[in-house]
């Protein structure tokens, strides 16, 4: 079978292996579709990431061998999954930081979610694995994990119908707040440095747009808030330009919430200013198992039809191509699936 990995900086391999043997309590997946992830890119392409790097944890896919002891999946049947588990019983895990648990990065997917047929240890069929409806097709279903990443950081930036919030970058993963705002009753404020996306984060919902660069979007914000600027500001792109616009749109006592990093981020700020503004600082890293359940059933909704926002489906073969084109912002989304798979 063919997978990817990236071995050296700048670029990723197509590689050869056996297909994977399962043992007790797990599954062996056909792939049926992976999405890109900003931070499959950040591996490709950053040195700050240590080589070889494992790719690929937007997956859906069909059981195609069920382990002994396996009796909640059939073969045949569609479903998504993640790529790390946390240890359950850890400090961690017990006070709201699962993904700082060593177990959660420990665990993954064999040998990622970019090869024909994946290996699912018994401890993410246990926990990671989510039916897939007939009603979701597998582009949407490629979304359920950054879905769960988006729904975890709104449960730890809670936010209230009647509250204001400004997503700076709305790309595929930023795009995917703006439906989770509306149905909070958010009033929601994008800015982006491409207009197109702009208008479609509008269609679903947001009330304005500002395109980076030439609009005044700390006035927007104040103008949506009745002069306060809005109570969260959603970095998806981190940069020293994108949080002073943060800190211009937040309120005083709001929150900025960093959803959106790679190595070698250094900001310069007046932590004073900070401090007597009341401003919090959140972060924001990852998923956990309990939100992908969540995810899939928004995805049952004809509301969230996020399949729109994929603009490019490549083959295992082709997928440097689109490796490139999220790296320079040259897609919005892209998905990659075997090559009996592509529909040109």
């Amino acid at each position: 079978m063919k997978y990817l990995m990236c071995l050296t900086d700048g670029s990723a391999s197509v590689l050869e292996a056996d297909v994977p043997k399962i043992g007790p309590g797990e599954l062996l997946v056909r792939l049926n579709a992976c999405g890109v992830c900003a931070t499959d890119t950040l591996k490709i392409y950053n040195s700050g990431y240590t080589k070889p790097q494992k790719l690929g944890h937007e997956c859906v896919g069909t059981v195609a061998e069920v382990g002994q002891g396996v009796s909640r999946f059939q073969v045949g049947q569609r479903v998504a999954f993640a790529h790390h588990v946390p240890d359950y019983g850890s400090h961690f895990s017990r006070f709201g930081s699962a993904p700082m648990d060593p177990m959660f990065k420990a665990t993954n997917i064999d040998p990622g979610g970019f090869s024909e047929f994946i290996r699912l240890p018994a401890v993410h069929v246990q926990f990671n694995v989510v039916p897939v409806p007939d009603t979701v097709s597998d582009l949407r279903a490629v979304f359920m994990e950054p879905l769960g990443c988006c729904l975890r950081a709104l449960d730890r930036v809670p936010l209230r119908a009647g509250q204001s919030a400004l997503i700076v970058g709305v790309g595929a993963i930023g795009m995917l707040f703006v439906p989770l705002l509306r149905d909070q009753t958010v009033t929601t404020i994008v800015s982006d440095v491409r207009a197109e996306r702009l208008a479609l984060a509008q269609q679903w919902g947001a009330a304005a747009g500002c395109v980076a660069g030439q609009a005044d979007v700390a006035a927007v914000c104040k103008a949506h808030s009745q002069g306060r600027g809005v109570d969260v500001v959603i970095l998806t792109a981190l940069n020293q330009t994108t949080f002073d616009m943060a800190l211009a749109a937040v309120r005083d006592g709001g929150t900025i919430l960093i959803f959106g990093g790679k190595p070698g981020t250094v900001l310069n700020y007046d932590a004073w200013k900070v401090f007597l503004r009341e401003i919090n600082l959140i972060t924001s890293y990852s998923t956990t198992p309990e939100a992908l359940p969540r995810a899939m059933r928004l995805l049952e909704r004809p509301d969230y039809s996020l399949e729109q926002l994929i603009s490019h489906v490549f083959s295992l073969d082709e997928a440097a191509q689109g490796f490139e084109l999220v790296y320079k912002g040259q897609a919005s989304k892209v998905a990659i699936v075997p090559g009996d798979r592509v529909v040109r």
